[in-house]
């Protein structure tokens, strides 16, 4: 019999997601492992483009424009032009109090689809509590499947999962090099007639 491939896609919690498709077997096996233990995790975000991981640098209340500055003029010197631009874009944005990310565009892994956002629901909401025990639950098991957990950062990250050990793409790669994939991937691309 053949299979429903609209049906293997709705079983698939990692589906759309953009994610490097040996990360999404491993964390469909961690969203799995998290059900069994009557956890109801859902994916909010696998890849990010460096625009939103700009955004999302920027806009933090804590981080004053003359770092960004700083990031921005460091980059350069690196050999990542392009991703120094994506982050200048987002120089001047509207702050918010709420930090989101440590990590520049181009070197946070999900601009590399090997990191997902999941998040714990409980009678149909969101537990916003990052230090809630199902949280603990969560990132013990993905540890257990070899990934990283967020919710063991320094500066905890609860609902983050990601594939590699590493804090970050520059820990493994260069500026030059991740500013050329970068663009390759995520700049706009000529429209051919």
């Amino acid at each position: 019999m053949a299979s429903n491939p609209k049906l293997a896609a709705a079983a698939d919690p990692t589906q759309g997601f953009g994610l490097d498709p040996e990360f999404a077997v491993i964390l469909e096996a961690l969203l799995a492992k998290c059900a069994a233990m009557g956890l109801d995790f859902r994916i909010a975000q696998g890849l990010r483009t460096p625009q939103t991981q700009a955004q999302y640098y920027c806009q933090w209340t804590q981080r004053p424009p003359a770092e960004i500055d700083h990031q921005i003029a460091t980059m350069k010197t690196n050999g990542a032009p392009w991703l120094a631009t994506v982050l200048l874009h987002y120089r001047d944005i509207p702050r918010k109090p709420n930090w989101l990310t440590s990590q520049l565009p181009g070197s946070g892994w999900h601009q590399w689809g090997e990191a997902a956002d999941c998040y714990c629901y409980r009678d149909g909401k969101m537990v916003e509590d990052g230090s809630d025990l199902c949280y603990k639950k969560y990132a013990d098991a993905a540890r257990g499947l070899g990934l990283t957990a967020g919710f063991y950062f320094s500066k905890q990250d609860s609902g983050h999962v990601q594939k590699r050990s590493q804090a970050g793409a520059t820990n493994v790669y260069s500026w030059a090099d991740i500013d050329r994939i970068m663009k390759e991937r995520f700049s706009e691309k000529p429209v051919i007639a």
